[in-house]
């Protein structure tokens, strides 16, 4: 090997090792997760499974839970819903005879309130507006 080489070897293999270690630090990830159309899914099936699951715990105890965790032994699934990252907030009436079940994802937010059987609000927000992200229609 001629000694102008050796003397560049180094810097040689310094310039390869940073062709090769460069890119892979400067590499994105791939996120992999649901979609937000998944989460807006699940975030709908939430609310859905939250208000069935108080209209029948009143139908049992005569007034609206105001803890998520009597709920889930009744529906299984709404912990997989959950599961998802969704923000959940149940909100009961002293008398226990009304709620308002806020449910989020990154990609939509639902609000219901009831009284008795009657609906007496519902809110929908597309908070990001991708594909598949639409609000439900209302219940009746």
């Amino acid at each position: 090997m001629p000694p102008q080489f050796r003397r560049f070897l180094p810097l040689i293999l310094i310039v390869a090792f940073a062709f090769i270690l460069i890119p892979a630090l400067t590499r994105r990830s791939h996120t992999s997760g649901l979609s937000d159309s998944a989460k807006a899914t699940a975030t709908i099936d939430a609310i859905n499974l939250i208000e069935a699951g108080e209209q029948r715990y009143r139908a049992a105890h005569g007034r609206f839970t105001q803890h998520l965790a009597d709920l889930l032994p009744a529906n299984p699934k709404l912990a997989h819903d959950l599961a998802v990252g969704l923000d959940v907030r149940l909100d009961v009436a002293t008398n226990g005879q009304s709620f308002l079940a806020q449910v989020a994802s990154v990609a939509l937010s639902l609000v219901r309130a009831r009284t008795g059987t009657t609906l007496i609000s519902q809110n929908c927000v597309v908070l990001k507006n991708s594909s598949g992200v639409n609000c439900p229609t209302p219940p009746r």
